[in-house]
Protein backbone atom coordinates (compact mmCIF):
# COMPACT_ATOMS: atom_id res chain seq x y z
CA UNK A 1 0.00 0.00 0.00
CA UNK A 2 1.27 3.46 -1.05
CA UNK A 3 0.46 6.27 1.38
CA UNK A 4 2.49 8.97 -0.28
CA UNK A 5 3.33 9.12 -4.11
CA UNK A 6 3.93 12.51 -6.53
CA UNK A 7 5.32 13.08 -9.41
CA UNK A 8 6.26 16.40 -11.69
CA UNK A 9 7.43 17.69 -14.76
CA UNK A 10 8.01 21.25 -16.24
CA UNK A 11 9.05 21.96 -20.15
CA UNK A 12 10.53 25.37 -20.72
CA UNK A 13 11.65 27.10 -24.29
CA UNK A 14 13.47 30.43 -23.65
CA UNK A 15 14.84 32.62 -26.42
CA UNK A 16 16.88 35.28 -25.25
CA UNK A 17 18.85 38.09 -27.75
CA UNK A 18 21.01 40.06 -27.12
CA UNK A 19 21.50 43.61 -28.83
CA UNK A 20 23.53 47.01 -29.15
CA UNK A 21 26.52 44.49 -28.16
CA UNK A 22 29.34 46.85 -26.20
CA UNK A 23 32.64 46.45 -28.09
CA UNK A 24 35.69 47.99 -28.17
CA UNK A 25 36.09 49.39 -31.97
CA UNK A 26 38.62 51.52 -33.97
CA UNK A 27 37.57 54.86 -34.89
CA UNK A 28 36.48 55.85 -38.29
CA UNK A 29 37.94 59.11 -38.39
CA UNK A 30 41.89 58.65 -38.16
CA UNK A 31 42.14 62.47 -35.82
CA UNK A 32 40.67 61.25 -32.79
CA UNK A 33 42.39 61.62 -29.16
CA UNK A 34 42.46 57.48 -28.65
CA UNK A 35 43.12 54.20 -30.85
CA UNK A 36 39.76 52.47 -29.77
CA UNK A 37 36.78 53.52 -28.08
CA UNK A 38 33.70 52.04 -26.26
CA UNK A 39 30.30 51.52 -28.59
CA UNK A 40 26.86 49.95 -28.73
CA UNK A 41 27.39 47.86 -32.30
CA UNK A 42 23.70 48.41 -33.34
CA UNK A 43 23.16 45.47 -35.62
CA UNK A 44 25.31 42.36 -33.71
CA UNK A 45 23.15 39.91 -31.71
CA UNK A 46 23.77 37.05 -29.34
CA UNK A 47 21.25 34.47 -29.33
CA UNK A 48 20.45 32.02 -26.58
CA UNK A 49 17.70 29.37 -27.13
CA UNK A 50 17.29 26.56 -25.96
CA UNK A 51 14.61 23.80 -23.94
CA UNK A 52 15.11 22.88 -20.38
CA UNK A 53 13.16 19.35 -18.96
CA UNK A 54 12.11 18.69 -15.58
CA UNK A 55 10.93 15.55 -14.22
CA UNK A 56 10.28 14.15 -10.42
CA UNK A 57 9.21 11.61 -8.94
CA UNK A 58 8.61 10.32 -5.19
CA UNK A 59 7.41 7.51 -3.32
CA UNK A 60 6.59 5.80 0.49
CA UNK A 61 4.99 2.99 0.87
CA UNK A 62 3.23 1.63 4.49
CA UNK A 63 6.84 0.47 5.36
CA UNK A 64 8.01 3.68 5.66
CA UNK A 65 10.75 3.23 2.96
CA UNK A 66 10.86 5.50 0.07
CA UNK A 67 12.77 6.18 -2.44
CA UNK A 68 12.86 9.96 -4.99
CA UNK A 69 14.27 10.41 -8.35
CA UNK A 70 14.65 13.46 -10.09
CA UNK A 71 16.80 15.09 -12.53
CA UNK A 72 16.93 18.19 -15.81
CA UNK A 73 18.64 18.38 -18.99
CA UNK A 74 19.03 22.06 -20.44
CA UNK A 75 19.80 21.92 -24.22
CA UNK A 76 21.23 25.31 -25.01
CA UNK A 77 22.25 26.43 -29.14
CA UNK A 78 24.14 29.91 -29.12
CA UNK A 79 24.90 31.68 -32.04
CA UNK A 80 26.45 35.25 -32.81
CA UNK A 81 25.71 37.40 -35.92
CA UNK A 82 26.10 40.97 -37.37
CA UNK A 83 29.50 41.41 -36.08
CA UNK A 84 31.40 44.33 -38.26
CA UNK A 85 34.98 41.86 -37.91
CA UNK A 86 35.23 38.91 -39.25
CA UNK A 87 36.91 37.39 -35.61
CA UNK A 88 37.00 39.02 -32.58
CA UNK A 89 40.09 37.32 -30.66
CA UNK A 90 40.32 36.89 -26.70
CA UNK A 91 41.67 34.13 -24.77
CA UNK A 92 45.07 34.74 -24.03
CA UNK A 93 47.16 32.07 -23.37
CA UNK A 94 50.70 32.01 -21.62
CA UNK A 95 54.17 29.91 -22.13
CA UNK A 96 57.54 29.85 -23.98
CA UNK A 97 56.82 31.47 -27.34
CA UNK A 98 52.87 32.33 -26.92
CA UNK A 99 53.17 36.46 -26.34
CA UNK A 100 49.86 37.71 -27.61
CA UNK A 101 48.80 34.28 -28.41
CA UNK A 102 44.57 34.06 -29.03
CA UNK A 103 42.62 31.61 -28.66
CA UNK A 104 38.81 32.29 -28.41
CA UNK A 105 37.22 34.17 -31.38
CA UNK A 106 33.54 35.69 -31.24
CA UNK A 107 32.41 34.59 -34.96
CA UNK A 108 29.19 35.03 -37.00
CA UNK A 109 27.68 32.25 -37.16
CA UNK A 110 29.30 30.15 -34.35
CA UNK A 111 28.92 30.27 -30.26
CA UNK A 112 30.77 32.44 -27.91
CA UNK A 113 34.15 30.60 -26.63
CA UNK A 114 34.64 29.20 -30.15
CA UNK A 115 37.73 28.09 -30.09
CA UNK A 116 39.73 29.81 -33.19
CA UNK A 117 42.76 27.54 -34.39
CA UNK A 118 45.07 26.09 -36.79
CA UNK A 119 43.98 22.16 -37.26
CA UNK A 120 47.19 19.87 -36.02
CA UNK A 121 46.68 16.71 -38.35
CA UNK A 122 50.25 15.40 -37.62
CA UNK A 123 53.69 15.21 -38.26
CA UNK A 124 56.12 15.22 -41.24
CA UNK A 125 58.75 13.40 -42.20
CA UNK A 126 61.05 15.04 -39.64
CA UNK A 127 58.80 15.28 -36.83
CA UNK A 128 57.84 18.31 -36.91
CA UNK A 129 54.12 20.29 -36.81
CA UNK A 130 51.52 19.94 -39.94
CA UNK A 131 48.72 21.82 -39.63
CA UNK A 132 45.80 22.24 -42.49
CA UNK A 133 46.55 24.73 -45.16
CA UNK A 134 42.90 25.72 -45.49
CA UNK A 135 43.45 28.74 -47.96
CA UNK A 136 46.02 26.44 -50.01
CA UNK A 137 48.64 28.92 -50.05
CA UNK A 138 50.83 26.60 -48.78
CA UNK A 139 51.47 29.22 -45.71
CA UNK A 140 50.42 28.17 -42.70
CA UNK A 141 49.15 31.32 -40.79
CA UNK A 142 46.13 33.16 -39.44
CA UNK A 143 44.06 32.52 -42.16
CA UNK A 144 44.54 29.33 -41.74
CA UNK A 145 42.49 28.90 -38.39
CA UNK A 146 38.90 27.21 -38.08
CA UNK A 147 36.46 27.61 -36.16
CA UNK A 148 36.84 23.99 -33.50
CA UNK A 149 34.40 24.15 -31.30
CA UNK A 150 32.96 25.94 -28.24
CA UNK A 151 33.66 26.00 -24.93
CA UNK A 152 29.65 26.49 -24.11
CA UNK A 153 28.51 23.01 -23.09
CA UNK A 154 25.38 22.02 -25.86
CA UNK A 155 23.83 19.96 -22.84
CA UNK A 156 24.13 21.11 -19.02
CA UNK A 157 22.45 18.28 -17.06
CA UNK A 158 21.62 17.53 -12.90
CA UNK A 159 20.05 14.38 -11.14
CA UNK A 160 19.25 13.71 -7.89
CA UNK A 161 18.07 9.91 -5.58
CA UNK A 162 17.58 8.81 -2.57
CA UNK A 163 16.64 5.85 -0.06
CA UNK A 164 15.00 6.63 3.02
CA UNK A 165 13.87 3.51 5.58
CA UNK A 166 12.59 4.63 8.97
CA UNK A 167 14.89 7.21 10.28
CA UNK A 168 18.07 6.26 7.52
CA UNK A 169 18.09 8.07 4.58
CA UNK A 170 20.70 8.45 1.71
CA UNK A 171 20.83 11.39 -0.79
CA UNK A 172 22.95 11.80 -3.75
CA UNK A 173 23.27 15.04 -6.24
CA UNK A 174 24.97 14.57 -9.70
CA UNK A 175 25.59 16.90 -12.35
CA UNK A 176 27.46 16.99 -16.08
CA UNK A 177 27.89 18.77 -18.99
CA UNK A 178 28.75 17.67 -22.86
CA UNK A 179 29.30 18.94 -26.36
CA UNK A 180 32.27 21.41 -25.24
CA UNK A 181 36.10 21.65 -25.54
CA UNK A 182 38.07 22.88 -23.43
CA UNK A 183 41.62 24.11 -24.43
CA UNK A 184 44.64 23.05 -22.32
CA UNK A 185 46.75 25.19 -21.47
CA UNK A 186 48.90 24.05 -18.78
CA UNK A 187 49.83 21.00 -21.60
CA UNK A 188 50.81 23.79 -23.80
CA UNK A 189 53.20 25.56 -21.95
CA UNK A 190 54.15 22.97 -19.87
CA UNK A 191 53.81 19.01 -20.78
CA UNK A 192 55.40 18.82 -24.63
CA UNK A 193 58.56 17.23 -25.90
CA UNK A 194 60.55 19.58 -26.59
CA UNK A 195 60.64 20.94 -22.78
CA UNK A 196 62.04 17.67 -21.82
CA UNK A 197 65.22 18.51 -23.78
CA UNK A 198 65.78 21.20 -21.43
CA UNK A 199 65.91 18.75 -17.80
CA UNK A 200 61.71 19.94 -17.20
CA UNK A 201 59.58 17.43 -15.70
CA UNK A 202 56.72 15.99 -18.11
CA UNK A 203 53.95 14.09 -18.41
CA UNK A 204 53.03 10.85 -20.46
CA UNK A 205 51.50 13.13 -22.82
CA UNK A 206 54.71 14.63 -23.38
CA UNK A 207 56.52 11.72 -25.36
CA UNK A 208 52.62 10.56 -26.52
CA UNK A 209 53.83 10.71 -30.07
CA UNK A 210 57.42 8.50 -30.41
CA UNK A 211 57.40 10.58 -34.03
CA UNK A 212 56.90 13.86 -32.71
CA UNK A 213 61.02 15.06 -32.89
CA UNK A 214 62.41 16.55 -29.54
CA UNK A 215 62.89 19.89 -31.43
CA UNK A 216 59.32 20.45 -32.48
CA UNK A 217 57.64 23.92 -30.87
CA UNK A 218 54.42 23.54 -29.07
CA UNK A 219 52.59 26.76 -30.65
CA UNK A 220 48.25 26.98 -30.58
CA UNK A 221 46.25 24.41 -32.39
CA UNK A 222 43.66 22.26 -31.93
CA UNK A 223 46.53 19.38 -30.88
CA UNK A 224 45.66 20.94 -27.22
CA UNK A 225 41.89 21.27 -27.52
CA UNK A 226 40.32 18.97 -25.69
CA UNK A 227 36.83 17.05 -25.01
CA UNK A 228 35.20 19.04 -22.32
CA UNK A 229 32.23 16.44 -21.45
CA UNK A 230 32.21 15.36 -17.49
CA UNK A 231 29.88 13.29 -15.16
CA UNK A 232 30.38 14.06 -11.29
CA UNK A 233 28.95 13.15 -8.37
CA UNK A 234 28.89 16.07 -6.26
CA UNK A 235 27.59 15.28 -3.29
CA UNK A 236 26.39 11.77 -1.44
CA UNK A 237 25.05 11.97 2.39
CA UNK A 238 24.02 9.36 4.22
CA UNK A 239 21.94 10.98 7.78
CA UNK A 240 20.01 8.92 10.62
CA UNK A 241 17.27 10.37 13.09
CA UNK A 242 17.06 8.92 16.16
CA UNK A 243 13.90 8.74 17.44
CA UNK A 244 14.13 10.87 20.38
CA UNK A 245 10.40 10.25 21.96
CA UNK A 246 10.54 6.59 21.82
CA UNK A 247 14.63 6.30 23.30
CA UNK A 248 12.89 8.52 26.32
CA UNK A 249 14.84 12.03 26.59
CA UNK A 250 12.80 13.92 23.74
CA UNK A 251 11.76 16.57 26.77
CA UNK A 252 15.87 17.28 26.54
CA UNK A 253 16.48 16.85 22.56
CA UNK A 254 13.79 17.30 20.24
CA UNK A 255 15.96 16.24 17.38
CA UNK A 256 19.07 13.75 16.79
CA UNK A 257 20.61 13.40 13.93
CA UNK A 258 24.04 11.48 12.90
CA UNK A 259 25.40 12.28 9.17
CA UNK A 260 28.35 11.55 6.60
CA UNK A 261 28.81 13.68 3.56
CA UNK A 262 31.21 12.83 1.08
CA UNK A 263 31.67 15.55 -1.65
CA UNK A 264 33.47 14.75 -5.44
CA UNK A 265 33.28 11.48 -4.43
CA UNK A 266 34.01 10.14 -8.44
CA UNK A 267 34.77 12.03 -12.12
CA UNK A 268 33.71 10.53 -15.07
CA UNK A 269 35.51 12.33 -17.91
CA UNK A 270 37.76 11.93 -21.10
CA UNK A 271 39.74 14.95 -20.18
CA UNK A 272 42.95 14.01 -19.02
CA UNK A 273 44.02 17.50 -17.54
CA UNK A 274 42.92 17.83 -13.31
CA UNK A 275 40.07 18.83 -14.12
CA UNK A 276 37.61 19.29 -16.38
CA UNK A 277 35.17 22.08 -14.40
CA UNK A 278 37.82 24.92 -15.18
CA UNK A 279 37.38 28.50 -16.49
CA UNK A 280 40.98 30.81 -16.24
CA UNK A 281 39.74 34.11 -16.84
CA UNK A 282 41.86 34.77 -20.11
CA UNK A 283 39.84 37.93 -21.54
CA UNK A 284 41.47 40.65 -23.83
CA UNK A 285 40.17 44.16 -23.72
CA UNK A 286 37.21 43.46 -21.92
CA UNK A 287 36.38 41.02 -23.87
CA UNK A 288 35.17 37.23 -22.18
CA UNK A 289 37.17 34.56 -22.86
CA UNK A 290 35.70 30.96 -21.85
CA UNK A 291 37.07 27.08 -21.50
CA UNK A 292 40.72 27.35 -20.96
CA UNK A 293 42.47 25.18 -18.42
CA UNK A 294 45.46 27.36 -17.30
CA UNK A 295 47.33 25.58 -13.91
CA UNK A 296 43.51 25.10 -12.53
CA UNK A 297 43.74 23.78 -9.15
CA UNK A 298 42.36 20.25 -9.10
CA UNK A 299 38.59 20.22 -7.14
CA UNK A 300 39.42 18.58 -3.38
CA UNK A 301 37.54 14.91 -2.66
CA UNK A 302 35.92 15.83 1.06
CA UNK A 303 34.18 14.08 3.90
CA UNK A 304 32.59 15.49 6.77
CA UNK A 305 31.23 13.90 10.00
CA UNK A 306 28.38 15.84 11.98
CA UNK A 307 25.94 15.72 14.52
CA UNK A 308 22.64 17.62 14.33
CA UNK A 309 21.17 18.58 17.93
CA UNK A 310 17.54 20.29 18.48
CA UNK A 311 16.28 21.30 21.97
Amino acid sequence: MCLAQWKAGTVDYFNKVSTNILLEVVPADPVQPATTFWTNVENMEIKNTGVELELNYRHVADNSFGFQLGGNVTFINNEVSGSPYSVIFTGSVSGPGLTSARVNGYLNGQPIGTFYLQEFIGFDDKGLNVFTDVDGDGIIGNKDRIAAGSALPKQIYSLTGGLSFKGLSLLGNFNGVAGNKIFDNTALANFYKLRLTKGNNGTPSSVEFPEESPNNAAPISTRFLKNGDFFRLNNLTLNYQLNTQKLGFSKYVSNLNFFITGQNLFLITNYDGWDPEVDTDRQVDGILSYGIDNLSYPRARTFVFGVNLGF
